[in-house]
């Protein structure tokens, strides 16, 4: 398994458990950003992140945690030492900009949604 795949299990892996011993959650949000949705997304990225392109895995990723914040469970500098605990975790010391650019305010990343060319 790539890395970015590895950083996507570990950081899925980090999601659940907040979401399992929390308590929050916000009733008038939309059902797919309930908790229970969220822990499937995550045991969904656990499960096929050898089958599915990183970038698939890491856009999940990104939904979860941001569902996460709507329903009061993370904040903006938590999920950044989500990110950085996981990558410490797997012993990865390269630094690959597609999957921390977002996390800078000052960023203009491109988003690549694919499809195009």
């Amino acid at each position: 398994m790539d890395n970015a795949s590895l950083l996507a299990v570990a950081m899925a892996n980090q999601c659940k458990a907040l979401i399992q011993k929390s308590e929050e959650a916000d009733s008038d949000l939309q059902q797919a950003l309930h908790p229970m949705h969220l822990l499937w997304m995550c045991q969904q990225i656990e499960d096929n992140a050898e089958e599915l392109h990183p970038t698939k895995l890491h856009r999940w990723l990104g939904f979860v945690q941001c569902a996460m914040m709507a329903n009061g469970m993370l904040d903006f500098e938590a999920a950044k030492t989500m990110f950085s605990e996981a990558k410490n975790a797997y012993g990865i010391s390269d630094e690959d900009d597609d999957l921390v650019d977002h996390l800078d305010p000052a960023s203009t990343f491109k988003l690549d949604i694919g499809g195009q060319g």
